[in-house]
């Protein structure tokens, strides 16, 4: 029942979206991008899976070896615990769903309930229990729909009663296991009026955010904290629409416009890892539409890494540290991995802070611990005995709050859904393969902490799981 009137509902919202003046108004700025191509520097070509997620561990790699400081033993294990997990987040794409009988319904459903009732009396141990018969629920196949819309909308009453501790994980996965009913071509259909919207808001909020902080912060850095976070975040749909745009116009010239004009944007808001975001992911996107030949993709990214270091030099040039390029380079990555190696030593096999650390990422969860979690990478700062944000590589935030089981589990989920989307070969699919690859490069050193990439990479989870046709 349910199902029927969610189909029969979607269908009439999108007739009418289609007939809509907006919609009218998105197809004709898609055509006006498509102008006359400027002409191709075609000198020898490339495979395609120079872009596969394997890209990812050679980033990495290559990161490690230009620290001059070495791992601890169980700073080591962690790193070879997280390539491994990659790896087999890769190898596991191709795994079917296991499959429980629908007699086991009911039981389960009544486990369940009394999971729930638990809660009043242990929140903490209950909840934890519950998952299981919550998941085994979702392997029956059976009223998948109408018991996680159920459980999606109530946890959505406790949450905002601000129990977020037990709703949480509730409303996560109950938006998992509903993605599955969902077919994907609602979204693919609609890929022009998700760039459209990303480029729009993106564009509305970063003037918007210039317009409060009266000015561009790219010549004083250490005043970037005045900018409104939730603008600032909004302001960073200007590059996933960007991203999205190429692959829907296929045009050489009009990306290059929006390429250009999207890295101006993001480098007088004065952060440097939007502007090599741009620039990264919009390569690799032109490049597995074939927008752009394999001679143009090593140089765009040649030209990516020289406008990271320049933005680098930049920097320290402005806040006068009077030290060279390559050693300030050098310097950043060593102190990156000595933050890693000292949350892997405190994480140790099963974590420490059990989750605070990503928690923090949320500002309202954040403001719940006061003097501490500021941001994820102030926590990790207030940890180590810094005075300033700190970055851990992607895998320490996983090391301090799960430990080695985190650093596996997590770069497991990241391999799985770089080549869940790596393989799925729609433009929407292309477009969000293209963003996480390039958040997972750039949280090689950053961590992948900030709420914004938190949510892409869910979105795009949510994505890989719904239906094909």
């Amino acid at each position: 029942m349910l199902e029927e009137i969610m189909s029969r509902l979607i269908s009439f919202l999108q007739k009418e979206y289609e007939r809509s003046y907006i919609n009218q108004c998105i197809d004709a700025f898609f055509q006006k991008l498509q102008v006359k191509e400027l002409p191709r520097i075609d000198l020898f070509r490339l495979p395609e899976r120079i872009v596969s997620p394997y890209l990812f561990i050679i980033v990495f790699i290559g990161f490690l070896g230009l620290s001059d400081h070495r791992l601890s033993p169980m700073g080591t294990l962690g790193v070879i615990m997280g390539l491994c997990g990659f790896l087999v987040g890769i190898f596991s794409r191709r795994l079917k769903r296991p499959e429980i009988s629908e007699k086991f319904f009911f039981p389960l459903l009544i486990g369940f309930i009394m999971c729930m009732i638990g809660l009043l009396y242990d929140w903490s141990f209950f909840l934890k229990i519950s998952l299981l018969p919550l998941i085994l629920l979702f392997l029956t196949g059976k009223y998948t729909r109408e018991l996680f819309t159920m459980v999606f909308l109530g946890s959505l009453v406790i949450l905002y009663k601000g129990f977020w501790g037990i709703a949480l994980p509730y409303v996560l996965f109950s938006l998992l296991f509903l993605a599955t009913t969902i077919h994907g071509s609602l979204f693919d259909r609609n890929i022009q009026g998700i760039a459209f919207f990303c480029l729009v808001v993106g564009l509305l909020f970063w003037s918007l955010d210039a317009l409060l902080f009266g000015g561009f912060p790219l010549l004083s850095p250490e005043s970037r904290g005045s900018l409104d976070a939730t603008y600032t975040m909004l302001s960073h749909l200007l590059p996933i629409g960007c991203v999205m745009t190429i692959i829907i116009t296929r045009n050489r010239t009009s990306s290059l416009i929006l390429v250009c004009g999207s890295v101006v944007l993001m480098a007088l808001l004065g952060y440097r890892t939007q502007v090599v975001l741009v620039m990264l992911a919009s390569c690799c996107a032109a490049f597995m539409v074939q927008v752009i030949s394999g001679t143009e993709t090593v140089i765009l990214l040649l030209g990516t890494g020289g406008v990271a270091v320049f933005l680098t030099a930049l920097r320290d040039v402005i806040l006068q540290t009077r030290i060279g390029i390559i050693q300030a380079i050098q310097t950043r990555i060593s102190l990156t991995l000595d933050i890693y190696d000292m949350m892997a030593e405190v994480g140790g096999i099963l974590g420490y802070t059990k989750g605070q650390v990503y928690v923090a990422a949320f500002p309202y969860f954040a403001r719940m611990m006061p003097g501490i979690a500021y941001s994820p990478r102030w926590y990790i700062a207030e940890m180590v005995g810094m005075n300033a944000s700190a970055t851990s590589t992607i895998l320490g935030p996983l090391a301090v709050d799960f430990g080695l089981i985190g650093i596996f589990s997590g770069m497991a989920l990241l391999g799985y859904l770089l080549s869940r989307l790596y393989w799925r070969k729609t433009p929407l699919g292309i477009s969000l393969y293209c963003i996480v690859l390039a958040y997972a490069i750039l949280g090689i050193e950053t961590g992948v902490v900030d709420l914004e990439v938190l949510l892409i990479f869910f979105l795009a989870f949510l994505y890989i799981v719904t239906k094909k046709e």
